[in-house]
């Protein structure tokens, strides 16, 4: 027995639900021989099989390959100025550090905290915090108990009944109603349902055995707790909220934040103060008159180094894989590894990214950065780039404009109303006239022009025609009326990068993914082919197995005829 569907015995063979003779009669290894005739058959599908491990390999190293250029596109993103709504917040020369001081007795840091967003400027101010905001706290008489009633609390157990308003001055208020048989704790959660409407907290503090108190709090700082009668019995006079109509006992006073900048006092209602300087926040912790905090706000140079140390490595790291698929041996021969070796993929990417880097920055003033090695980049020997850091440092502390210009693009408009959303590399001329036609003034254009040249108008988007120097261009207007805007552009080198990048190394619809795509369309339809010939190779063994089981059949019978043949010779001999 040889396995769990191949059984022999002897002369007799069972392959699945197949009985066949061996090479019983014929002395021939039948088995042998029809596995030959089959695997000969099957030369094909080795061949097609051989064709999928390339097809796989290549689709392996093309993802390897896509990686490579995801990575390098994604290092030098924040470094291009991206376009769109969210792209202020994706640049990195645009991000913000935040840096305090004091000669002041008390740390600046306990004094208040700033933050910056990438729309904060580049500023020094000095602040002063005469005083922080407060939020209104008042308390009622003392009770015996929350669950005393208020008649028994307030009014000597008499009854009562009345209601009041509730709410922080100037906000929305809510009428509570109660009579002598509300209990305190009662009267503590009505107030306190009402909260999110009112702004005003509730809340019960014992103070001593026999001592319990209901505290009102302002949800909000710089806003009094606002009170008064809705009618009935005067509900906030027995409770000991007010008398004679003012607060009879304040815990807390509502005041609002009052704090200087640079001398200009300026007051607020919170302790978060978010509209004194556009794209700066202050959070005044303490109250710190006479002492000043100098505050400066500054690039954040930190993302940016390590955005261009990510970009080089990501660059080096695109190099070595180029170079392992670009090896041949001292005799000729192509490296086993070099899968894509003369891919037009790779040399596209290659030559289109080198090309990018060698070259300059169009457009730039004297003494610009124009170059990588401005800032300290360059190559080595074997092509790979060097970072020279303490090149990078100086140029961030001080010439951080002029690195920018090296790698974002940046445009101008004669018009805030008219900006660049998108561009491509094809983009040929910097400068150039938007001529706006808008005769009905519903700030629809009807037509546009760029330097002459006809342009698609799309509501309220303009684009540059595939073809023109302006292929690529898309530009917002939010304008009425007509009118012509000049525009003036410089694009740095990471934005050009990006360019190249983006359309190879998208994940769903790059070069990249659609020739993987096609290479697995290609593997199926050769796994189909193997699937074909392995069936007609698997008839052609069983037409072999019958053939031989017919000849089998037929020398037996031969044999036997022949033995049956010698047995009658040599008994007719013997009789003689």
């Amino acid at each position: 027995m040889t396995s769990a569907s191949e059984l022999s015995f002897g002369t007799l063979g069972i392959r699945g639900t197949t009985v066949r003779l061996l090479g019983g009669a014929s002395e021939l290894d039948t088995e042998k021989l029809v596995e030959a005739l089959a695997t000969a058959k099957r030369i094909p599908a080795l061949r097609i099989e051989k064709r999928i491990e390339r097809t796989e390999a290549r689709a392996a190293a093309l993802e390897e390959l896509r990686g490579h250029l995801a990575r390098l596109r994604d290092a030098v993103e924040g470094l291009r100025n991206p376009p769109g709504a969210l792209g202020l917040e994706r640049n990195l020369f645009e991000k913000k550090d935040v840096f305090l001081s004091t000669a002041g007795p008390l740390p600046a840091s306990e004094i208040l905290g700033v933050q910056a967003t990438p729309r904060a400027q580049v500023q020094r101010f000095s602040l002063e915090v005469e005083r922080i905001a407060t939020a209104h706290k008042i308390r009622a008489d003392a009770a015996a108990s929350a669950d005393q009633t208020l008649a028994d609390a307030f009014n000597g157990g008499a009854p009562f009944s009345g209601s009041f308003t509730i709410g922080l001055a100037g906000g929305p208020t809510v009428t509570i109603t109660v009579d002598g048989t509300t209990t305190l704790a009662r009267l503590r959660d009505a107030i306190e349902a009402q909260s999110a409407v009112t702004g005003v907290r509730a809340a019960l503090l014992s103070v001593g055995p026999g001592d319990v108190r209901l505290v009102l709090s302002a949800r909000e700082t710089g806003r009094a707790i606002a009170l008064s009668a809705a009618g009935g019995d005067e509900v906030l006079e027995r409770l000991g909220l007010l008398a004679g109509g003012s607060v009879k006992h304040e815990l807390v006073a509502a005041r609002t934040a009052r704090f200087s900048i640079d001398g200009q006092v300026l007051e607020r209602p919170s302790n978060l103060v978010t509209d004194a300087l556009p794209g700066v926040t202050l959070n005044l912790f303490r109250s710190a008159p006479g002492q000043t905090v100098d505050v400066s706000v500054e690039p954040a140079t930190a993302g940016v180094r390590t955005a261009i140390r990510e970009f080089v490595e990501a660059y080096n790291a695109l190099h070595t894989f180029a170079r392992k698929h670009q090896t041949v041996s001292d005799t000729g021969r192509i490296a086993p590894e070099a899968v894509l070796f003369g891919d037009r993929l790779l040399r596209g990417a290659l030559d289109g990214v080198d090309r990018i880097l060698n070259s300059r920055v169009e457009g730039l003033g004297a003494g610009a950065f124009d170059r990588l090695a401005a800032i300290g980049i360059r190559r080595a020997g074997t092509g790979e780039l060097v970072l020279d850091e303490a090149a990078l440092d100086r140029a961030l502390a001080g010439d951080f404009e002029k690195l920018r210009e090296l790698f974002e693009f940046r445009a101008t408009t004669s018009s805030p109303e008219l900006r660049v959303v998108a561009r491509s590399n094809a983009l040929a001329d910097r400068s150039f006239t938007v001529a706006i036609t808008d005769a009905d003034d519903d700030g629809v254009p009807e037509a546009a022009t760029i330097d002459g040249v006809a342009a698609v108008v799309e509501g309220r988007r303009i684009k540059g025609v595939a073809g023109t120097p302006y292929e690529g261009l898309e530009l917002a207007w939010v304008g009425r009326g007509s009118q012509s805007i000049e525009v003036s552009f410089t694009q740095g080198l990471a934005d050009r990068l990006f360019n190249l990048l983006d359309p190879l190394a998208d994940a769903a619809n790059g070069a990249i993914a659609k020739e993987k795509a096609a290479l697995e369309s290609d593997r199926s339809r050769l796994e189909q082919e193997i699937a074909r010939i392995d069936e007609r190779v698997e008839r052609y063994r069983a037409q072999l197995y019958e053939k031989f089981a017919k000849l089998e059949q037929t020398l037996a019978l031969t044999k036997t005829l022949l033995q049956q043949v010698e047995a009658q010779a040599r008994a007719f001999e013997a009789k003689r």
